[in-house]
């Protein structure tokens, strides 16, 4: 026995894996219900109820170090566009969120659980293996990719409308984005928002999307192109759904002094400087016969070193690396400080001499 053939479904929410998959996020749309009891629902582009506008906002009230903990607002505003009365039942469906609320006004709507979700004609991407360095633009790939993210889980709502009524939809839910720490200087978090299930609803909606991020200083990833509007939040609008889901990584960088966020990339360009100045300064103190030039100059470079050479190997090995790092550059610059006050000493010696 068939329930209502077309009962519309809105909304599919999933969240991004990155290497320590914890994920994120949401969206959908209108669902079909092949049979009771079994199959899997299916997408219903003929449900005569659009999606006029949709509103994304991930917030970030703090950093923590290994998750990204957002805040996310999602904003639908839905028509019934024909001229008779609808009962709807609404899927919201997420992997992992805490605190899911569903609310029309200042009604809050019931919510009741529904595990091992599916559907037919709309495959979610969730399982990404890549994550975008938001300081190099450099996408990495997750080589130790192991863990497992279990079956979706789905949150069902009712909903009615009245002929051409149109509701306003408010979704709150709290969830933790991916994170990669792999062969980077600052860690990396992810988050994706699957805009695509949007298109199975009637007409072209207004979507707004928004990241307001926890502190100023950020540098972001978004394969969607995003306006900074201040030194915390990212803005896009578009007057028609997005042809692909919605994807963006963030990082805190620090103590980078070149544009790469990539460990050993930048460590071997600070190594690279650190060998140039060398050679400047020695160059310059065997010009002035000045070996001052170069111890001072020498103490300069080595506090460069321990600054921008902050992290390598990763842990537990980080103090080691970088620690042997810092003492063969101060011991290589202690050997050339000897030799050039040697050379220096001996071409006065010479031109005495002479």
């Amino acid at each position: 026995m068939f329930l209502h053939k077309l009962r519309p479904l809105i909304l599919t929410a999933v969240l991004l894996f990155m290497l320590l998959p914890e994920a994120a996020s949401a969206n959908g749309g209108p669902l079909h219900y092949p049979a009771e009891g079994y199959g899997r629902l299916e997408l219903d582009d003929q449900s005569q109820v659009s999606l006029v506008r949709e509103k994304v906002v991930f917030t970030f009230r703090d950093i923590e170090r290994y998750k990204s903990h957002a805040e996310v607002t999602v904003q639908y505003e839905l028509h019934n566009t024909s001229d008779s009365a609808k009962d709807l039942e609404v899927l919201f469906v997420t992997p992992a969120s805490e605190a899911l609320m569903v609310s029309e006004g200042n009604k809050e709507i019931n919510v009741i659980m529904d595990p091992n979700v599916k559907t037919v004609n709309w495959q979610n991407t969730l399982l990404k293996n890549t994550v975008i360095d938001p300081v190099s633009g450099k996408e990495l790939r997750l080589s130790n990719y192991s863990a497992e993210i279990g079956p979706a889980q789905g949150a069902r709502f009712p909903l009615s409308f009245e002929p051409n009524e149109t509701k306003n939809i408010v979704i709150n839910y709290i969830e933790n984005g991916g994170m990669y720490n792999k062969g980077v200087i600052t860690t990396i978090f992810s988050h994706l928002y699957f805009l695509t299930p949007a298109a199975f609803w009637e007409g072209e909606p207004h979507v707004e999307l928004e990241i307001r991020l926890s502190e100023p200083g950020a540098a972001l990833h978004s394969n969607l192109a995003m306006e900074q509007t201040d030194s915390k939040t990212f803005k896009a609008v578009f007057n028609e759904l997005p042809s692909k889901d919605w994807y963006f990584s963030y990082t805190y960088p620090k103590r980078l002094l070149y544009p790469t966020n990539i460990e050993k990339d930048h460590n071997l360009l600070v190594l690279g400087t650190v060998a140039a100045l060398t050679v400047i300064a020695a160059a310059l103190a065997l010009f002035f016969r000045k070996s001052i030039l170069f111890t001072i100059s020498a103490f300069g470079i080595f506090a460069f070193t321990v600054y921008y050479i902050s992290k390598m190997g990763g842990y537990p090995f980080n103090a080691i690396f970088v620690g042997f790092v810092d003492f063969v550059v101060g011991v290589g610059l202690l050997i050339c400080d000897i030799l050039i006050r040697r050379t220096i000493r001996r071409r006065r010696e010479m031109t005495k001499t002479m």
